[in-house]
């Protein structure tokens, strides 16, 4: 059984599948195939993937190494989203695996050797919208888009396989984390009991991983079909155009993306606030934010104040956090994240596709500001027409992190906690871990005002929290770091 119609489909050529794609959007595989769909139903996460390929190219699946169209060296991939019950707006559900992780052949393939490459260099994404208890053939497909990897990024996510490789060859893969890489992930797959598999270089068993795309990274393609207002988009034959560029192809071959970044911190150590924005070239203002602004004027080379608008930060998802310590090295305040979506958190009961474990494995770079006893500046205030004297602080260090894989388990209790909370309808600081509870991390408001709100998933709405690093939490990871160069 296939879908028939006038079109000649070529499937040597990457713009012929692409094109012919658009008959499955607005549609399931069954209202458009019919209920004989449900006979040919495939199991496993692939396996909608498995039934587009058989049911509506009517091409053959197989288990070779090389793309899904071998011809056209087009991938399939089936990805899901989730809709909003806040805004009606689409999220990304999960990352996207691209392939096994092999830890005794990566250790001798180079990333142009490996087959990593043949299964991203050019994909056909199909985003459908996941229901929860829906079959896999009667999910609708939303969007369309044939996405062909920007030099850059294929750049970056070299130097990922690489990183990922290094480890093993090191024989840590059982030390592996997404966090340690910026837009290639390697994350955890098979079933909770599968055995840890053996690895080169140790004797100790590691979990199954695959090569995947981050969420943000697909969050970043999803957003250029949203906002073009069609149910489509292909970059196959366009140039990539990012809001502004950290870190150029050029610097990408002569060193790593931290490297290049902390390079241009080092002539900023050990300066204060009025200084670093006379090296800048800027005056020198009264805002409460004006320390990330600095340390955003110095990793873009005085591109930008907002690294999150950097084609960096946007695919790889990496959290800068500027932190101001006090005289006994404790940070003058925790740290905060993004408000928690309730809604997410009730759709949502796997751990390792949580909002929350993305945030927090997420690659974080901190830039550390220590006060000078007894040194005070003056700026300007612009609102008041004043100067104003204050404590000064010097730049001290900059950092990239990764959560380390103890600390992500007591980061899965405390999204479970929080979870538990929302579903029972007890969204309430009695319900979730307390500052004074010493567990690294806590839940707490930061809405600006009483009345601003969040949607309840059980109906209403209910006051905003997020998500927070105790302040104590911080100071250890800022310690650790000086211990550790």
């Amino acid at each position: 059984m296939t879908f028939y119609n006038n079109d000649n489909i070529d499937c040597s050529n990457p713009m012929s599948i692409f094109n012919y794609s658009r008959h499955l959007i607005g549609h399931s595989l069954r209202s458009l195939l019919g209920d004989s769909v449900i006979e040919h139903k495939r199991k496993g996460k692939g396996g909608l993937g498995q039934m587009v390929e058989e049911l509506f190219f009517n091409y053959d699946v197989n288990s070779n190494r090389e793309a899904d169209f071998a011809d056209a060296h087009v991938e399939l991939k089936c990805t899901p989203l989730l809709k909003s019950k806040s805004d009606d707006s689409y999220r990304i559900k999960e990352r996207l695996v691209c392939t096994m992780i092999d830890y005794f052949e990566i250790v001798n393939t180079s990333f142009e050797d490996s087959h990593l490459i043949s299964k991203c260099q050019l994909m056909l994404l199909l985003f459908y919208l996941h229901v929860s208890g829906n079959a896999i053939y009667d999910y609708e497909f939303l969007f369309r888009i044939l996405w062909q990897l920007p030099e850059k990024d294929l750049i970056l996510i070299k130097k990922d396989y690489q990183t990922i490789a290094d480890k093993v060859r090191r024989g840590e893969a059982h030390l592996l984390s997404e966090g340690d890489t910026l837009y290639l992930g390697a994350c955890r797959k098979g079933q909770k009991g599968d055995s840890p598999q053996a690895q080169p270089n140790s004797e100790i068993k590691a979990n199954k991983r695959a090569f995947s795309l981050k969420p943000a990274y697909m969050r970043y393609i999803l957003n250029h079909v949203v906002e073009s207002g069609n149910n489509y988009f292909t970059n196959y034959t366009e140039v990539d155009k990012p809001k502004f560029e950290l870190v150029s192809s050029e610097e990408l071959q002569k060193g790593t993306f931290e490297d290049v970044i902390l390079k241009r911190f080092a002539p900023f150590i050990g300066k204060n606030y009025v200084q670093i924005c006379d090296m800048l070239g800027i005056e020198a203002y009264q805002a409460k934010n004006k320390y990330a602004d600095v340390s955003a004027l110095i990793a873009s080379n005085s591109e930008s104040k907002r690294l999150s608008n950097s084609d960096e930060f946007i695919k790889s998802g990496i959290i800068m956090k500027t932190i101001r310590l006090q005289n006994n090295g404790m940070p003058k305040e925790s740290m905060s994240f993004k408000n928690i979506d309730y809604c997410e958190i009730y759709d949502n009961d796997n751990w390792t596709e949580s909002e929350t474990y993305e945030v927090f494995t997420n690659r974080f770079m901190f830039v550390v500001f220590k006060p000078v006893f007894g040194e005070e500046i003056t700026v300007y205030n612009n609102s008041t027409k004043q100067d104003v004297t204050e404590q000064s602080y010097i730049l001290d260090s900059v950092f990239f992190w990764t959560m380390p894989q103890e600390d992500l388990e007591i980061a899965r209790d405390y999204w479970e906690n929080i979870r538990h909370a929302v579903i029972s309808n007890d969204i309430s600081p009695k319900s979730f871990w307390s500052i004074g509870n010493h567990r690294k991390f806590h839940v707490r408001p930061k809405a600006r005002v009483k009345s601003d709100k969040a949607v309840n998933p059980n109906g209403g709405f209910c006051d905003k929290y997020c998500y927070w690093f105790n302040a104590e939490y911080v100071k250890q990871i800022i310690d650790n770091e000086k211990t550790n160069e």
